[in-house]
């Protein structure tokens, strides 16, 4: 029976349907904020079936994540690990911050621009740039029935950043050449994380050092509130499967298994969340994205041209307000979807090949993985807003 690890070996270590998968759940987070976006908060995805479909996409990417970026973590050393992260993250991000807070602000903003430009949700704004998140400009998108909020999909940063310093300790500690340790912290993380999400405890407000609505509680929050805590656990099963790839099985029935189990769950126990459902399957969920990652699918036409999973991610939500704000009647997400679908591509493709690529190929002057050529780093994407 072939294993992950088998059939990386085929393919000289890269996963022949990560490309597509990555692409997909891409315009999947669009979809799922056209109806969010246009409609406002009316809980469209709360039906059985669909409920756990929707709140399967950011575990996925995450997991997707940690699969891959623990390939190149076990050949770097931790400071080259961290430049790729950073060259990989913070460029394309931070045109992204300029661009909203400069332009599409000024634009859409409904107060005076003395105001705006002096007015501290402004200046906040660049904050985003660090993890501090801000979803707010001031004046833009107050009326949208989503309203007030420019980048909703921003809130993942912190998390993203945390995986990278989970993969650090990772790294400093030796776990990646010891999967059983990894295996161990993981458990013990995703404990952890599992009783506090139970019990409904916020780790920020542990030990008492910080009160809620303070400055401390705020930054800490964006980093280990209970929205996103599942996201590392996600994040370390990803590493745990690529550690362990040589001992697990490439096999149709049980991809089949983990995607019946969490949708048959989702129909018997109606009044179970789709999140909550994800955190029970979490394993399954994770099999299933390296189980299409090791499956040979044809990259989408079109997006083969480059990884524009990460614009689209970043660029498409403050897109898909401005549609809305200039068209006000246009309350139909599955047209929604539709223009703004290729919107979001053409920009992601400009800030692939004008921003991304050519600022990745600096890479080759500090990065050992990157002067051997190897194409396949990539980057969790945000997904579904949760405000």
């Amino acid at each position: 029976m072939k294993t992950i690890g088998s059939v990386l070996d085929e393919h000289r270590g890269i996963g022949p349907g990560f490309d597509f998968l990555r692409i997909f759940l891409a315009i999947m987070v669009l979809f799922t904020h056209s109806f969010l976006i246009a409609e406002g908060e009316k809980f469209q995805f709360s039906k059985p079936g669909i409920t756990v479909l929707q709140a399967a996409i950011l575990p996925m990417f995450f997991a997707l994540s940690g699969f891959l970026i623990t390939g190149s973590a076990m050949r770097l050393r931790l400071k080259d690990f961290l430049l790729n992260r950073g060259i990989r993250i913070v460029p394309a991000l931070a045109v992204d911050i300029v661009f909203a807070a400069l332009i599409l602000g000024p634009i859409f903003t409904t107060v005076s621009l003395q105001t705006y430009f002096s007015s501290y949700e402004f200046w906040a704004y660049f904050a985003n740039i660090f993890g501090v998140i801000h979803f707010v400009l001031p004046g833009v998108f107050e009326h949208n029935p989503f309203p007030a909020t420019v980048n909703g999909s921003l809130w993942t940063v912190p998390y993203e950043i945390g995986c990278y310093a989970i993969m650090s300790a990772l790294i400093v500690f030796g776990f990646l050449k010891r999967p059983f340790a990894a295996l161990m912290a993981t458990l013990v993380v995703t404990v952890i994380i599992i009783g506090l999400t139970i019990y409904k405890i916020n780790p920020a407000t542990l030990g008492g050092l910080f009160k809620p609505q303070s400055a401390g509680f705020t930054l800490l929050n964006h980093f280990i509130g209970p929205s996103g805590l599942m996201l590392y656990v996600n994040f370390m099963l990803g590493a745990i499967f690529f550690l362990f790839r040589r001992f697990i099985p490439k096999h149709g029935i049980l991809a089949l298994i983990c995607v019946a189990c969490p949708l048959a769950a989702s129909f018997l126990l109606p009044d179970v969340s789709g999140s909550t459902l994800c955190i029970i399957f979490a394993p399954m969920l994770v099999y299933l994205t390296v189980f299409i990652g090791m499956t040979p699918i044809p990259r989408i036409p079109l997006y083969h041209r480059g990884d524009y999973s990460y614009g689209i991610y970043l660029y498409g939500y403050p897109f898909q307000q401005g549609l809305v704000t200039l068209f006000p009647k246009l309350t139909s997400p599955w047209l929604h979807f539709a223009i703004s679908l290729p919107i979001a591509t053409l920009v992601a493709m400009g800030s692939w090949h004008f921003i991304e690529k050519p600022i990745l190929r600096l890479r080759k002057k500090f990065s050992f993985t990157a002067q051997k050529g190897e194409q396949n780093e990539v980057l969790p994407q945000a997904a579904v807003v949760t405000r």
